[in-house]
């Protein structure tokens, strides 16, 4: 994508068209659903799933589950590793967010522990994926 910019209304057909292990043998007439989330909702997705792990896990608890949710954070942001909350902030607010499933066999469809998130930069220029399930 170093091209070309992309808007939020290019995200849904440019997914499943990266090589993903989470979208691998996702076929055309299989489920594909992806929605445009605030970032008050990704954080709690991201909260909630590294404080409580999931079906199968203990998860990281109260200060480390918010710990691995900000590192997530920053990461699909853009953010740079060293900067201040209030850049990470900025640089999420200013990120369009998406949450996705899919019927691909790597996703186990349990609601709240397989998902993925996307994220395109304030740019436009750069597309960020974290997709986790509990599933082996």
């Amino acid at each position: 994508m170093a091209d070309r910019h992309a808007s939020a209304l290019d995200v849904p057909a440019l997914l499943p068209a990266l090589l993903m292990h989470c979208l691998d043998g996702l076929r055309p007439e299989w489920r594909f659903e992806i929605a445009v989330r605030p970032l008050e909702e990704i954080w709690s997705l991201l909260f909630g799933t590294a404080s409580t792990g999931g079906f199968h896990s203990q998860g990281a608890q109260g200060a480390y589950g918010r710990l691995w949710a900000w590192k997530s954070l920053v990461g699909l942001s853009g953010a740079p590793d060293d900067a201040s909350v209030e850049e990470v902030e900025d640089y999420a607010r200013q990120s369009t967010w998406f949450q996705f499933e899919a019927d691909a066999q790597w996703f186990n469809n349990d609601s709240f522990s397989d998902y993925g998130i996307a994220a395109l930069s304030p740019d436009r220029r750069r597309i960020a994926v974290l997709a986790t399930t509990d599933t082996g």
